[in-house]
């Protein structure tokens, strides 16, 4: 059996648009809605973002992260452990986050993280 692996993310359009033309357009010139230098640059798709980041961004091996904002980093890194997940990464503070990590797949990891206030 082949291990599953991440080939594609679908993102629905907004309400009222042409579907796939509306994210394609979106796509196109998307707004920059974070940037912290070389490190990493989100752009707003309409609801969800696109993270370009430096490879030391992710947990090692890591080649893609799909994150979700959670109020509490610890309690859902230790839900998603009991759970089965594989650590990928502890809860640890950045810059702008904190942030952990499981494994989903091969080079795959599933981030929860919140927001630091801005000191």
């Amino acid at each position: 059996m082949t291990a599953p692996v991440l080939r594609s993310i679908a993102l629905t359009a907004p309400t009222g648009t042409s579907g796939p033309e509306a994210i394609l357009n979106t796509l196109v010139s998307p707004p920059v809605t974070m940037r912290d230098g070389e490190r990493w640059t989100a752009f707003d798709l309409g609801g969800i973002s696109l993270a370009l980041t430096s490879p030391e961004e992710l947990p090692a091996g890591a080649k893609a992260s799909l994150n979700i904002k959670v109020e509490d980093v610890d309690a859902a890194w230790q839900h998603l452990l009991a759970a089965g997940a594989a650590p990928a990464a502890a809860p640890a503070a950045g810059a702008h986050e904190q942030r952990a990590s499981v494994w989903l797949a091969d080079g795959i990891v599933l981030s929860v993280y919140r927001s630091l206030p801005a000191s």
